[in-house]
């Protein structure tokens, strides 16, 4: 039972990082290609730069980041003590 709950934890958080990455980086080329580069890596700046702070699509998405990494590392630990 562990093992199926520390599978869910581990890919649904995965899939919840990949597609808010995505979607951020989108929305960052639509903004100023220059500085797209840049959200790949880290996308954490978003909550620097002023244009992503207006804009509460990105907030959403930049949350949901932020909650899919515990649930990876949450995951990780099940899957390795189960």
């Amino acid at each position: 039972m562990m093992e199926i709950i520390g599978k869910i934890l581990l890919f649904g958080g995965f899939l919840g990082s990949v597609i808010s990455q995505i979607y951020i980086m989108a929305f960052v080329f639509k903004i100023n290609y220059r500085s797209g580069s840049s959200f790949i890596l880290l996308p954490t700046l978003a909550l620097v730069n002023e244009d992503m702070r207006k804009n509460n699509k990105i907030r959403i998405f930049l949350k949901l980041w932020g909650a899919s990494l515990p649930m990876v590392i949450l995951g990780d630990y099940v899957l390795a003590v189960a």
